[in-house]
């Protein structure tokens, strides 16, 4: 019985995700849903990010969290710089500091 529901379950995520892959195929999409799907990357990433940053053991932390000052310098440098080895050098550099002499 569990062997027919992984199965079942497999091929239910197999042809909702193909259907918009093989519909969509040869044709080119519309203007609007181009443009939209340019912000899909960004809001993806804020989601991860932001509650990478923000949560710590299930609990939303703002007044003692060393993560948000690193994240912070390391966004900053990131914008500045736009060097991907700086950035997480940064981050991380600072995200120690925070965390053995700060906080």
């Amino acid at each position: 019985m569990i062997w027919f529901a992984i199965i079942i379950s497999g091929l239910f995520t197999f042809l909702t995700r193909f259907s918009f892959i093989g519909g969509l195929a040869g044709r080119p999409l519309p203007p609007t849903v181009r443009a939209m799907l340019g912000y899909v990357t960004t809001a993806v990433l804020t989601a991860i990010i932001a509650s990478e940053v923000l949560i710590i053991n299930d609990h939303f932390i703002i007044a003692d969290n060393p993560q948000i000052p690193a994240f912070v310098l390391a966004a900053v440098i990131a914008l500045i710089f736009r060097n991907i080895v700086l950035t997480i050098a940064t981050g991380l550099l600072t995200l120690w500091v925070c965390q053995h002499m700060i906080y």
